[in-house]
């Protein structure tokens, strides 16, 4: 027995000016390429590879490796999805992207973090922390 797999777009909370912030913050840490899949992630919702290929028309590699950086910093996750198949043919399962926006906001608030963690804790333990800075 197959299951049903209902995939819904879900409308998106973030203010325009909120994508505007998340996109200027990833063109300041990473670079135009890694913002442009970003950007695309953030106005379209989760997408697959081949669609944001579609949508950014940048090529299989920058696409790759946009989609490295952003999921090694946390600011996106992949996930499956199954997709029935045609008459006749098998379902597959299709990764998607989705954007975490908070963790993205976060990064601007790592330097206001290190000053808490110097302030509270000794200076040996705050020096540890500037060693492990993935900005």
């Amino acid at each position: 027995m197959s299951k049903k797999v209902v995939i819904k777009r879900q409308v998106s909370l973030v203010t325009e000016y909120g994508i505007k912030y998340a996109v200027d913050v990833i063109t300041e840490h990473f670079g135009n390429l890694v913002s442009k899949v970003c950007e695309c992630l953030l106005r379209r919702g989760p997408l697959s590879r081949s669609n944001i290929k579609r949508y950014t028309e940048l090529s299989d590699d920058q696409i790759k490796n946009s989609l490295l950086v952003l999921i090694q910093h946390n600011c996106v996750q992949g996930f499956a999805v199954e997709q029935p198949g045609g008459f006749g043919e098998a379902s597959r399962v299709v990764t998607q992207y989705l954007v975490l926006f908070d963790n993205i906001l976060h990064r601007m608030r790592f330097g206001k973090f290190m000053t808490i963690v110097s302030q509270d804790l000794d200076e040996e333990v705050s020096c540890f922390t500037f060693e492990f800075d993935v900005s």
